[in-house]
């Protein structure tokens, strides 16, 4: 059986044969379903056995459905959270509109160049020509390309590119 390429090489959702290896994860977040195939695709729904992101509450080697999650719902198969990999965030740089939607003429805009130099500045407006667009920020006008090469963004505090996520 082929499983979803975001677990990890070498790992599979855990059995009741796995007992010893599951009560590790005791305590832990990850993936439990009644039938082993539901692990193909991790996103996908499956109305007949949809896969639950739950806590692992306990683990019964007695019992074929071992795994028990923290809404006591008894499970076949439990994969730790820690054995599926993290899909990476795709951005692309704020097409105007993108940018207009999240921000207002005055709003303090707070980014730094990926080089370390930190700044703060007003957002000023936007300055159209047929070939570009830039946004003001302080003296100084950016394209949106530029800002994303060379830029990262702070949001609710936390760093992130300069754009948004894309498709």
């Amino acid at each position: 059986m082929k499983l979803d390429k975001r677990i990890k090489d070498g790992r599979r959702p855990l059995d009741c044969v796995d007992i010893d290896v599951a009560k590790q994860f005791i305590g832990k977040k990850g993936y439990f379903a009644n039938c082993l195939g539901t692990f193909q695709d991790l996103e996908s729904a499956n109305s007949e056995d949809p896969l639950k992101y739950a806590t692992l509450k306990k683990v019964d080697m007695h019992r074929l459905t071992a795994f028990t999650d923290d809404f006591d719902g008894e499970s076949s198969y439990f994969l730790p959270e820690e054995w599926v990999k993290k899909p990476e965030k795709k951005y692309r740089p704020y097409s105007l509109n993108d940018w207009i939607e999240q921000h207002e003429i005055g709003d303090i805009i707070h980014y730094r160049s990926k080089y370390g130099t930190e700044l703060r500045h007003m957002y000023l407006g936007t300055r159209h020509k047929p070939e570009s667009v830039k946004i003001t920020l302080g003296d100084s006008s950016y394209s949106l390309e530029r800002l994303f090469e060379e830029y990262e963004i702070e949001v609710n505090g936390e760093w992130r590119p300069f754009g948004v996520k894309g498709e």
